[in-house]
């Protein structure tokens, strides 16, 4: 799992995402070794995601041993695609995939900026994609300085008309546009 997590805190969200697929299909929660525990053990008492990952463990020491022990047993799928909907979910509380709350908060930040580059193609494409806030932006502004995509095509992708994707076109290039301040020379 270790390596997982260190390729996605890289950027490289694939390994991790790959993995999580290889679970057991809609009820991949079955497999999971925590599935018949008592759950409050999963919510040590002082982990949030605004703690300092460090000091929950000093302070907590021996109490999240088995928690931990428990989510080390999981099979490899079934902790990726645990700490995938977590992050998916942006899930703040809790140990998943044997991850404190506060040791995934800087997952969570990187998450949501991630880009699905395919994500992203299919909407240049005119295909319907389920985007992040981030990709969305990413779509609009290829679009915005790209000169070979159809308007008609992207904006079906994002599901907006043609003439609200021209308008956010405009703005996007408005604000990427250097400001009278910014060429002023000295």
């Amino acid at each position: 799992m270790y390596s997982l997590v260190e390729a996605a805190r890289q950027g490289d969200w694939t390994p991790l995402i790959e993995e999580s697929k290889r679970s057991p299909g809609k009820n991949w929660a079955e497999e999971a070794r925590c599935a018949n525990q008592d759950i409050d053990i999963f919510v040590p008492p002082g982990d949030g995601p605004r703690e300092d990952p460090e000091i929950v463990n000093n302070r907590l020491g021996k109490i999240l041993n088995r928690p931990r022990n428990i989510c080390a047993s999981c099979p490899l799928a079934i902790a990726a695609r645990c700490l995938v909907e977590s992050l998916r979910d942006d899930d703040e509380f809790g140990i998943r995939a044997g991850l404190l709350a506060s040791e995934r908060s800087g997952l969570r930040a990187l998450w949501q900026q991630r880009v699905n580059e395919t994500a992203v193609q299919s909407a240049l494409q005119g295909c319907t994609a389920a985007l992040s806030k981030v990709e969305r932006n990413v779509v609009i502004a290829r679009f915005a300085t790209g000169t070979s995509y159809e308007p008609a095509v992207v904006a079906r992708g994002l599901g907006v008309s043609h003439e609200y994707l021209l308008k956010l076109a405009r703005r996007h290039r408005k604000k990427s546009a250097p400001q009278a301040s910014d060429t002023h020379v000295a």
